[in-house]
């Protein structure tokens, strides 16, 4: 089973949990010390994942005043949820989700007009989330961070899927947060594999890896 039929099995359960994690979430409840809200829909990825050319790996979905507001609106919760499938431009145009993807679309398409960058950067780069369930902090997630039925799936997709394509040369992948969660602290001797050494943006070794990667293949 792929990341994608993975997901499309929330369809047989309410609310947003994966089904799979039910047992799991239950018997973690002490690790995961209600740092979750799980009234937000799940974010395993966002963005068009399945052919963007730009990847980029976190922990898992934060949460701020604006994404919470978000939420409150079905239509928007329709707009992440259709993300499961994978084919869909990242959701910038969302509160809460526009203004942390307008600081990664400035640091990494900064030779794209201001106008022109989102729009963009929406339908060639992605985000993979090692947990899907959003929190306002990692800190007690860390521990439970390979526990998951779906972070497996993730980890499963980073492996079989984003590095070969990374080491032949089709995508970008670049490690942004929790690279020792990912099990994936090095390049493997590919120039398509980047560590972002940092936990704030973006290196310049990096942003100049990008730029220089972006118009050579892009």
């Amino acid at each position: 089973m792929d990341i994608f039929q993975y997901w499309d099995k929330m369809k047989q359960t309410s609310g947003y949990k994966h089904p799979d994690d039910l047992v799991v979430l239950r018997e973690l409840e002490d690790d995961i010390k209600g740092d979750i809200n799980f009234d937000f829909p799940p974010g395993p990825y966002w963005g068009p994942i399945k052919s963007a050319k730009i990847v980029l790996c976190y922990a898992n979905p934060s949460i701020n005043s604006p994404s919470i507001d978000t939420i409150k609106c079905k239509e928007n919760v329709d707009v992440l949820m259709n993300q499961l499938k994978g084919t869909e431009k990242y959701p910038y145009k969302l509160n809460g989700w526009g203004k942390w993807f307008e600081q990664k679309a400035k640091s990494l398409f900064p030779d794209i007009n201001k106008e022109q960058r989102l729009e963009q950067a929406s339908h060639q780069m992605a985000v993979i989330n090692l947990i899907p369930y959003a929190s306002e902090n990692m800190d007690n997630l860390a521990s439970i961070a390979n526990c998951l039925p779906s972070s497996w799936i993730a980890q499963q997709f980073l492996r079989e899927y984003l590095i070969p394509k990374a080491k032949e040369g089709e995508i970008l992948l670049i490690m942004c947060r929790s690279a020792h969660l990912w099990g994936l602290k090095s390049s493997h001797g590919s120039e398509n594999i980047i560590i972002n050494k940092t936990r704030m943006g973006f290196t310049t070794e990096v942003k100049d890896k990008v730029l220089a990667w972006r118009q050579g293949n892009l």
